[in-house]
């Protein structure tokens, strides 16, 4: 088994002026390589404070992270992060934003270009290259920050509630969507979210956090045969583990 990313005891305590805030404790979970694991929990657990401890943007109080089994000592580089709100700089024209990283990472723009144009066409916008970000809808503009985070082809995907932001119609075209995205590419994701039905619908394993500090309540396995179409949502199985992660909420007092 190849493993994306490994986290053994983790736990994060950050200093404020006020004391100490203990975020996580003792996490350990790991993300196979083509896998997509959904983290769930309630506001402040924890969740967000994961995704920067496996970029390397943090580094926990305690335990030790690996990526590609490699320790994270420094910021991961070999990584795609899609935050939940599309981040685009409102200048430059949507093939631009999606060639930005390649700017910033010192690469040829100029090589990017039929790989950036492939990955618009792939998730509809080829026809939009060369719109501004003012002229898109919001799932439009958290599409040109999935291209973005996928132009240097990076093996690992985190996603930060990418889609908290959206109207629920969008968001349910824009779950549809990135399941498309990833049965075609078979990235290894972490996705963050509040939403049950969202993990369910997505995630291989749904890893369901306590409320703070951060720690792993249960990691359910979703025996539900990829890909997914929108009726899996009312399957038995689908309605079932919903319920049993719903559960899981009202007995620790979050629901």
């Amino acid at each position: 088994m190849s493993l994306a990313v490994d986290l053994s005891h983790v736990s994060m305590v950050y200093e404020t002026e006020t004391g100490s805030v203990h975020a996580l404790d003792d996490i350990s979970f790991s993300v196979e390589t083509g896998e997509f694991l959904a983290i769930l929990g309630p506001s402040g657990c924890g969740k967000s404070t994961l995704l920067a401890l496996i970029s390397g943007l943090e580094f926990p109080t305690e335990g030790s992270i690996r990526v590609a089994d490699r320790p994270v000592s420094r910021p991961v580089t070999d990584v795609g992060i899609v935050f939940q709100t599309d981040v685009l700089l409102d200048w430059r024209r949507v093939l631009g934003n999606v060639l930005l990283q390649i700017e910033l990472r010192g690469g040829d723009v100029a090589a990017f270009k039929t790989r950036a144009r492939e990955l618009l066409r792939m998730v509809g916008l080829f026809d939009f290259e060369h719109k501004y970000p003012y002229e898109l809808s919001g799932g439009m503009r958290q599409r040109v920050a999935i291209c973005r985070a996928l132009i240097h082809d990076p093996p690992l995907l985190l996603m930060d509630e990418p889609f908290g932001a959206l109207d629920a119609l969008t968001r349910e075209k824009m779950v549809l969507e990135l399941h498309r995205i990833w049965y075609q590419t078979r990235k290894s994701v972490a996705f963050v979210t509040h939403d049950i039905q969202e993990a369910v619908f997505l995630a291989d394993r749904v890893l369901v956090m306590t409320p703070r500090p951060g720690q792993i309540a249960e990691i359910a396995k979703i025996d539900i045969p990829h890909p997914r179409q929108p009726a899996a949502r009312s399957s038995p199985e689908f309605l079932a583990i919903a319920a049993h992660l719903r559960d899981l909420f009202v007995n620790a007092g979050v629901l």
